[in-house]
Formats: structure tokens, C-alpha cells, sequence
């Protein structure tokens, strides 16, 4: 049987600030379709219409037009892919974030994240100087400031070990 622990959080994010909100709908696609690709690596499926599950149902009971759907939409398609993480006994990390036993999050860095918060800011930026807010001269100087700060938050540097 499995146990659930729920997390309730302290301060509900605003959707808009969410990740994959913010994605524009180019990043949104490719997104999903890389994450509905180790989908179907782990099924050992060609085609997602492929699957089978072990009662003989094919797309665990989605069908064709709605997994068309989730990549033109594009949306992400959540209980697929938690079905998916818990019948085939696989990692939500790596079907999300493609981080396995063989890669951790030592040193990684969602590239795509931070392409969209660069994007994100140096609009804002431009949208500032443009309103006569910030001296537009300033927006590169700022913009990379900014990056370069942001790539170093969110990469994730391993813990030096503790020497005895």
C-alpha cells in the first residue's frame, strides 16, 4: 500500500510565478514532448498509443486525440505521467527532470529556467527604460548582473565532504 504525505504549503505561489507558467508556448511544447519521450522509453514504446497496461488498456485510458492534445496545447499531462512514474517504478525526477542514478543535481542547472527568467527580466528591463524608469544604458550592465547572478543561485554545487 502506498503512503502519501501531504505538504501543505505556507505561502500558495501565484500560478503565474510558477515554472512551467512561464514557459513560452515553443518552450511549453518541447518541454512536454521530452518529458512524454522518457515516458515512452520507460513503456519501451515507439508511440505513446503503445502502452499497454497490465488490465490491457492501451494509453492507461487516454486516447489518441487527448495525448495529441498535451503536445499541441501544449498541457502537462500530470496523471500520466505520476501512472506512469508509479507503475513502471520509476523516478517523478526523471521523468520531469531527466535526473536518474546516474546523474544528480550536483552541478546541474535548468538551463530552460533560466533562459525564461533572463528573458523575463531583461523584458522588464527594456519595458523600465523604455517608460523613462531606468536610463536604458544601464539595461545591458543590469541584465547581465542579474544573469549571471541568477545562474550562480541556481546552480546546485556539491557539499564538500567532511574530512574525519
Amino acid at each position: 500500500m502506498l503512503e502519501y504525505q501531504v505538504v501543505i504549503l505556507q505561502e500558495q505561489p501565484n500560478m503565474a510565478d510558477t515554472y512551467f507558467k512561464n514557459l513560452d508556448e515553443d518552450s511549453k511544447k518541447k518541454y512536454v514532448s521530452q518529458v512524454l519521450e522518457r515516458c515512452k522509453q520507460v513503456w519501451d514504446v515507439d508511440e505513446l498509443h503503445e502502452i499497454e497496461d497490465e488490465n490491457g488498456r492501451r494509453a492507461l485510458g487516454h486516447n489518441a486525440s487527448t495525448m495529441k492534445m498535451w503536445l499541441s496545447r501544449p498541457s502537462m499531462p500530470w496523471d500520466f505521467i505520476l501512472t506512469t512514474a508509479i507503475k513502471k517504478n520509476v523516478s517523478l525526477d526523471y521523468l520531469l527532470l531527466n535526473i536518474n542514478e546516474n546523474t544528480s543535481l550536483e552541478d546541474v542547472r535548468p538551463e530552460e529556467l533560466l533562459e525564461t527568467v533572463n528573458k523575463i527580466v531583461a523584458g522588464s528591463l527594456e519595458e523600465s527604460a523604455d517608460f523613462g524608469i531606468i536610463d536604458p544604458t544601464f539595461v545591458p550592465t543590469i541584465t547581465k548582473k542579474i544573469k549571471t547572478s541568477l545562474e550562480d543561485a541556481l546552480t546546485i554545487k556539491a557539499k564538500p565532504s567532511k574530512s574525519a
